[in-house]
């Protein structure tokens, strides 16, 4: 019931999409998975600095988490060293831009706690260090799993 339900909002969006005039839209799957606005565009590797500001938190987050610095993060944000760190929050990030469209809609699902998470809201769990727990659980949407 789930994975249908999923199906059908993605549905939505893709004829919502579709139907704007002038916007871009992926013509192929394999585009669907690439935000470019995550990703620095001179490495073309994820950037925490555009991650945190996409999510409207501050940078310093991720410094928790990172094992960084405040300085460092902002001197590197698209260093190597973080790379596994940001990729489960950038699929997070993708699979509810692709699913609810607008950044505020994201932000939105993102500080609303879920029973899923232990009423905890996704991006604390992701402040938390534990990324992998909301993409998993976006990935299991999407599958139809049940979670």
């Amino acid at each position: 019931m789930l994975k249908a339900r999923v199906r059908g909002i993605l549905n939505r969006h893709s004829r919502t999409l579709r139907a704007r005039e002038g916007e871009q839209f992926p013509s192929h799957p394999i585009t669907a998975l690439v935000m470019p606005e995550l990703h620095d565009p001179s490495t073309g590797r994820l950037d925490a600095g555009r991650i945190a500001e996409f999510l409207g938190i501050p940078l310093s987050a991720f410094s928790k988490f990172a094992d960084m610095s405040v300085a460092g993060l902002h001197k590197s944000p698209a260093s190597v060293s973080l790379q596994e760190l940001l990729i489960p929050i950038a699929r997070s990030t993708t699979i509810l831009s692709q699913l609810l469209g607008r950044r505020e809609a994201v932000r939105t699902w993102m500080n609303s706690p879920h029973p899923d998470l232990g009423g905890r809201t996704p991006i604390s769990v992701i402040q938390e260090g534990k990324a992998r727990a909301v993409s998993q659980l976006l990935e299991s949407a999407l599958a139809g799993q049940p979670s």
